[in-house]
């Protein structure tokens, strides 16, 4: 096949250029896959030994009372709630009813080149009735964002695309409590008991960096509250995580392959002979169709903060085989430890995520979350749409928008110059 740049179409890239290249990745590549293949040969071999949980929890132990800060990796879930390490869990029985719940976001970023300065935050609710013929519950909440107040941080800068994502992250656990309330009053006044099933896609533990973040603590405070009002509603809560990337266990295979007087912070920078292994490498081999994984910590700084706000926001963590073919497909499912104390709430989480998984057929994606992404969505076309809108309401109101546009950014520069003048001072 004859490679050549492409003239004509803005695309410059000379193939002919980077075929070499991209054979010499190709053949790294390789290499690389099978140097993987023999560390996880020897990863399986140290996860089948950790069958007996009582050194595991006794390394951890001295871990965390020793000067070692470095240890990032998993831990078993605190007793009396720990489970056999190299154990797997069959997929159980489904309910016969249940409520299960999605909230999920998109976003317009602030477009300093646009004829107004705003973010939009967009959420959509997705309710199913598992068990039931009843028409699923469909919201969606559009939020326009215009002040100052919500647009600059405290120098005055336009909030960065972090801010924004940080905020729609809250946004989307606070129409999940709210919506969970409302399901746990309907629950409550049919008098048929049934697990609420709610799932936020991504992670659970979240960092908000206050270098990234504009009032990273305020922000912090109100994803806090809504896990809260989520607890008190009753809740099952789980973060999805599709591909996850997580070494957590691996971590672990590593700190207990350590003799003791190696356990140092220099020696877990990286995961050793297993380094560049992933958990879902490892499960791939280990979990059949519909099985789980035990549930896990993660011992971190940031999982020890939630727990220092109430013991059942420490946040644990299980993977999932969700395919039901011979090709696996882990997913990594993070739940608050009100979860993880509860078996039963863990069962009816398992098996309606495989569940919800199977509708979609190869998709592998729980339904509702599907729903409540695609409710959420704000395409291209509706932004420009959108920013029609705001022009005609601007000229309406005698604001010419590119007026307006330079003086916003004429604002925001005042903040960079107090920047500067601080870094003189």
């Amino acid at each position: 096949m004859l490679l050549q740049s492409v003239t004509g179409t803005g695309v410059t890239l000379e193939f002919t250029k980077v075929v070499d290249q991209v054979q010499t990745m190709g053949r790294y590549l390789s290499k690389r896959e099978q140097t993987l293949a023999s560390r996880l040969e020897l990863a399986l071999e140290r996860f089948y030994q950790l069958c007996d949980l009582e050194p595991v929890h006794e390394r951890i132990r001295l871990v965390r009372e020793s000067s070692v800060s470095g240890y990032r990796g998993a831990t078993p879930a605190p007793r009396p709630y720990s489970e056999i390490l190299c154990g797997v869990g069959p997929v159980p029985e489904e309910p016969a009813l249940a409520a299960i719940i999605a909230a999920d976001g998109s976003q317009i970023y602030p477009d300093q080149h646009g004829s107004a300065l705003y973010y939009l935050l967009n959420m959509g609710i997705f309710v199913y009735h598992h068990g039931e013929t009843r028409v699923p519950v469909q919201l969606t909440h559009p939020e326009l964002y215009y002040s100052d107040k919500m647009l600059l941080d405290r120098d005055g800068r336009l909030i960065t695309n972090q801010t924004v994502n940080a905020r729609r992250s809250v946004m989307e656990m606070q129409w999940l409590a709210k919506q969970a309330w409302t399901q746990a009053q309907e629950i409550h006044a049919s008098g048929e008991a049934r697990p609420m099933i709610t799932f936020h896609d991504g992670n659970l533990l979240k960092f908000f960096g206050a270098n990234e973040v504009a009032g990273a603590q305020e922000v912090e405070k109100d994803y806090m509250e809504a896990l809260q009002r989520l607890f008190d509603s009753g809740a099952v809560l789980a973060g999805y995580a599709d591909k996850p990337r997580s070494t957590t266990l691996i971590s672990l295979l590593h700190l207990m392959s350590l003799p003791p007087e190696q356990v140092n912070d220099a020696n877990l920078k990286t995961n050793g002979e297993l380094e560049g292994l992933s958990d879902a490498a490892l499960y791939r081999h280990v979990l059949n169709p519909g099985d789980r994984s035990a549930v896990m910590v993660q011992n971190s700084p940031q999982n020890r903060e939630y727990k220092n706000k109430g013991a059942e926001f420490e946040i644990a963590f299980f993977y999932v085989n969700v395919s039901s073919s011979s090709h696996p497909i882990i997913v990594r499912l993070e739940i608050p430890m009100w979860v993880a104390m509860h078996p039963q709430a863990i069962d009816a989480l398992h098996a309606l995520v495989v569940h919800q998984c199977r509708i979609q057929g190869r998709k592998h994606y729980p339904y509702v979350l599907t729903r409540a992404d695609e409710m959420a969505y704000v395409s291209s076309l509706e932004k420009q749409q959108l920013d029609e809108l705001i022009r005609i309401a601007m000229l309406k109101n005698m604001v010419a928008p590119d007026q307006s546009n330079k003086l916003q950014t004429k604002g925001l520069a005042r903040g960079q110059h107090r920047n500067q003048h601080r870094l003189r001072a």
